[in-house]
């Protein structure tokens, strides 16, 4: 039985979504599909390569269960400004979930994923900052990105506390959880029961060990990179022809061709130009989740 999805975990990206989206999916009144995200919401956002282009069908075939909690994790709706009414349409009684981190440290963050996915070929992580302006007029584009607004580093962020607002004007203050990453790093098992007592749902379900989940990656050779990123939506296509059920040979070729590596620190001078930059937005942030 299809029913519609009553949780939304919108984001941030790299703030613990994955962590959130693998634990609560071993609880036994929870489901959430394999495919964590969907983006099927935020018709502002730039899809290209045939990525995330789910049917209305398509979407809702994600969901057939009867459990109590059914979820999705798309961590780019926090950057999109339609993408929380039009959640709201789809289900005005859905329960929100938004994820945030240092700022800075977010950034950063982002730019690291998206040269291990492919969605970004500047290696330099300032050079990549200073390409934003070219990119929001649609210029320096790399041919693999999926999601033109990943792209959007800075504004992305700078858009944070007014897409938050939305949330709060539609779904209610109280509907809405609010989670900072340091939160998990500190005590994962609070967090845990904190958000099982905000789903409603028995919250003495115990996980015996919490793992870190999605550390920083880098690629070991590119040339693969660049193939799976090229041919990965074509193969899954192909594959839904023939069989619904994903096989999880590009997650598994994926695997193979990465390694966890900390992330390079960034320079003081750049660290302390994005902090002068998006403090501002920081502290509106902390006074949204304050309000609570």
């Amino acid at each position: 039985m299809t029913k519609v999805p009553n949780l939304f975990i919108v984001g941030a990206p790299k703030c613990g979504t994955t962590f959130l989206y693998t634990y609560l999916k071993k609880h036994p009144d929870i489901y959430f599909p394999n495919f964590k995200e969907p983006h099927f919401f935020g018709s502002d956002l730039i899809r290209k390569n045939g990525a995330y282009d789910l049917s209305q069908k398509d979407y809702n075939d994600l969901f057939s269960t009867n459990k109590k909690i059914i979820g999705e994790a798309s961590t780019f709706y926090i950057f999109s400004k339609k993408s929380a009414q039009e959640i709201y349409n789809h289900n005005p009684k859905a329960k929100i979930i938004i994820m945030i981190r240092n700022l800075v440290d977010l950034v950063h963050s982002l730019h690291a994923q998206f040269i291990f996915s492919g969605d970004e070929i500047v290696e330099d992580f300032s050079k990549a900052l200073d390409l934003e302006k070219s990119r929001l007029n649609g210029k320096n584009i790399p041919k693999q990105t999926t999601i033109v607004n990943k792209l959007y580093y800075t504004t992305n962020i700078l858009s944070i506390p007014n897409n938050i607002e939305s949330y709060i004007n539609l779904f209610g203050i109280e509907n809405i959880r609010f989670i900072h990453l340091d939160e998990i790093k500190n005590n994962p098992r609070k967090v845990y029961k904190d958000t099982l007592d905000f789903l409603n749902v028995d919250s003495g379900f115990r996980i015996d060990t919490f793992k870190v989940v999605n550390k920083n990656k880098v690629y070991k050779y590119r040339i693969i990179r660049d193939l799976l990123k090229k041919y990965s939506i074509l193969l899954g296509k192909l594959r839904s022809v023939i069989i619904k059920k994903p096989l999880g040979i590009v997650k598994f070729f994926e695997k193979l061709n990465l390694k966890e590596q900390k992330r390079l620190d960034i320079s003081k001078d750049l660290y302390e130009k994005l902090t002068n930059k998006l403090s501002k937005t920081e502290i509106e942030i902390n006074d949204i989740i304050n309000r609570r």
